[in-house]
């Protein structure tokens, strides 16, 4: 069922916002002050059938999300929602920081190549969901991702994040990408760094050899490509929020 989500009450303050690399731990005078409130209770291992791996089943997830037109979606599952598609998810850290909305946004620039592969981009945090309400209406040039035409997820109990076993130590979900084939096997994970931004291009080239190549991964060399008959969008330049800073 998809409505529209309530507003949110509060506001962000851009004036104030701290632009240091770990904004958490900075001790400046300059703190985060829109509350990434975390207080959910932490998830045991009794919650959770199994840890994600390679080659298994995807452990399915019901969560809600905000779509790409600002609907809510109360109860969006990862299985009815991406059946017969390969699927990305895209784990990040958190709203309202600044390399996670150039990440988004340049994955959000392949967009149409993934709908040609057939492939299907998710966004997970463990932010609340008015906090990705309030992110997504806001325009690039005011540090929001309204151009982003993928669902974000809110992963506010943090289930999902272990699941996947992408949640980190101050309980937010690490810079992580997950790629699921069209029957729900996990056949690529990856984990960065969070000053390590992420290249959609890798991403579309593993796609390539799962639609290609099916089980046979082991003859595709590095760098091998499908050519497919189409080309991407044209490249596009980034806002100046994006040229001056490189880092959460």
């Amino acid at each position: 069922m998809k409505t529209a989500p309530h507003q949110p009450q509060y506001r962000y303050n851009y004036k104030n916002k701290c632009d240091c690399a770990d904004d958490d731990n900075c001790g400046c005078t300059y703190p985060n002050n829109m509350a990434h409130n975390f207080s959910a209770e932490e998830t045991s291992s009794e919650t959770i059938n199994s840890i994600a791996k390679i080659g298994e089943k995807a452990p399915n997830f019901t969560a809600p999300a905000i779509l790409s037109d600002n609907t809510l979606q109360e109860e969006f599952n990862l299985y009815n929602e991406t059946r017969e598609k390969n699927i990305v998810l895209f784990f990040y850290p958190e709203d309202f920081s600044f390399t996670c909305p150039s990440e988004l946004l340049t994955l959000n620039k392949e967009i149409n190549a993934f709908n040609q592969r057939n492939a299907a981009i998710i966004g997970i945090s463990t932010d609340s969901i008015d906090s990705h309400y309030t992110w997504k209406a806001l325009p690039p040039e005011k540090d929001g991702i309204s151009d982003i035409m993928f669902p974000l997820i809110s992963d506010f109990d943090k289930r999902i994040s272990y699941s996947y076993g992408v949640l980190n130590k101050k309980q937010t979900a690490m810079r992580a990408t997950v790629i699921i084939d069209t029957k729900h096997i996990i056949r690529h994970i990856s984990i960065n760094d969070n000053k390590i931004w992420r290249n959609p291009e890798e991403a579309l080239r593993i796609i390539d050899i799962l639609n290609q190549k099916n089980d046979s991964l082991t003859s595709c060399p590095l760098g091998w490509k499908q050519n497919f008959f189409f080309e991407r969008p044209q490249q596009e330049t980034l806002t100046e929020m994006f040229t001056h800073r490189s880092e959460c």
